[in-house]
């Protein structure tokens, strides 16, 4: 006979409900507040479990050597859904935002010295995105892992040396068809597309009415764009230590870009979209997140040791994993401009 399953105890709500302890109440002066703080960040950490899981997902199934459609279409799903959790737990910062400072003053000097920034799950979506160690905005002059709870250190610094979304990513970029066949070389095309759309622009400059001062300026700005666009076509503007990615790879991701409604490419677009909109919100998150410390702490340092609202703002910028493909847009022609290749 089947057990019955109950709506309370398969979700385990009487552990879940009952898992929330106010300090303030252990000092007889309870701050009403605390209750929010404890369950808005109870909930960021559920909502990071759920990440975690569809992260390991995609990860695993990127690990393939050949990846069948359906299989990226697993993907691109799964992604899409880690955007609309970021979309979420943004959200939820304005819900936390109806505590005044001074409300959150009154539990704030019991917490020492827990921090958000002792997460291990946000710290395990980092590693498993592939923010490089590098990249890492120091926390007080010292490694991120330092302030995590000794139990969990292990488990994210292993983290850091197994595979990751970005490397993934990477690798099966690099595997992208269609660049090159016996009758079609898209890096040889786009160049050559690139050169006639400046040397019209040269021209539709020389035969405006612009006067001869306006000229020199509008063609001077287009031979700087020309140069870079020279510069990274052949590789003299790319320096690997500037770069996430591999060459071969933002060649294929440019690629999948400029040809993007083509049918044989539109999942891999989307998944591209899906990335660049990851990097979009956790930025989002992380500034969100630096505005609420400052409006709740002015300058203060953070109760973990961090300068609190600046560190934040700093890591914001330089936490990003997927950077390199709005880097990209940089290079970005009028599509029409480019020769359409026969086997798409």
């Amino acid at each position: 006979m089947k057990k019955e399953v109950h709506y309370s105890e398969y979700l385990k709500l009487p552990q879940i409900l009952e898992s929330q302890f106010l300090e303030s109440d252990a000092q007889d002066k309870r701050a009403h507040e605390e209750m929010l703080f404890i369950i808005t960040h109870q909930a960021f950490e559920l909502w990071f479990k759920q990440m975690l899981w569809e992260l390991d997902s995609v990860i695993d199934i990127l690990s393939a050597d050949q990846i069948e459609d359906h299989s990226m279409s697993v993907v691109v799903h799964r992604l899409t859904r880690v955007n609309e959790i970021w979309r979420l737990l943004i959200g939820q910062i304005s819900v936390l935002e109806t505590m005044t400072p001074l409300e959150f003053l009154e539990f704030r000097n019991l917490l020492y010295p827990a921090s958000g920034f002792q997460s291990k799950q946000f710290r395990l979506i980092e590693n498993k995105l592939g923010l490089n160690s590098k990249q890492r905005k120091l926390h007080s002059g010292c490694p991120y892992h330092q302030f995590l709870d000794e139990k969990e250190r292990p488990e994210v610094l292993e983290a850091e040396k197994k595979a990751n979304l970005k490397d993934s990513i990477e690798r099966w970029l690099e595997r992208t068809p269609y660049l090159k066949t016996k009758a079609y070389d898209f890096w040889t095309d786009y160049e050559e597309s690139v050169n006639t759309m400046l040397s019209n622009e040269f021209q539709l400059i020389e035969e405006s009415a612009l006067g001869d001062e306006e000229k020199k300026r509008s063609a001077d700005a287009i031979t700087k764009t020309k140069n870079e666009f020279s510069d990274f076509m052949h590789k003299k503007s790319f320096h690997p230590e500037q770069w996430s990615f591999s060459f071969e790879a933002l060649q294929a991701a440019l690629f999948i870009q400029l040809y993007r409604h083509e049918p044989k490419l539109q999942l891999a677009n989307r998944l591209i979209e899906e990335l660049i909109k990851m990097d979009e919100h956790m930025t989002l998150w992380r500034t969100r997140h630096a505005q609420m410390a400052f409006r709740m702490l002015g300058e203060k340092v953070g109760t973990g040791g961090s300068s609190g609202a600046k560190y934040l703002k700093e890591a914001a910028e330089s936490h990003r994993v997927f950077k390199d493909f709005f880097r990209l847009t940089t290079y970005f022609i009028d599509g029409r401009c480019l020769k359409r290749p026969e086997h798409l």
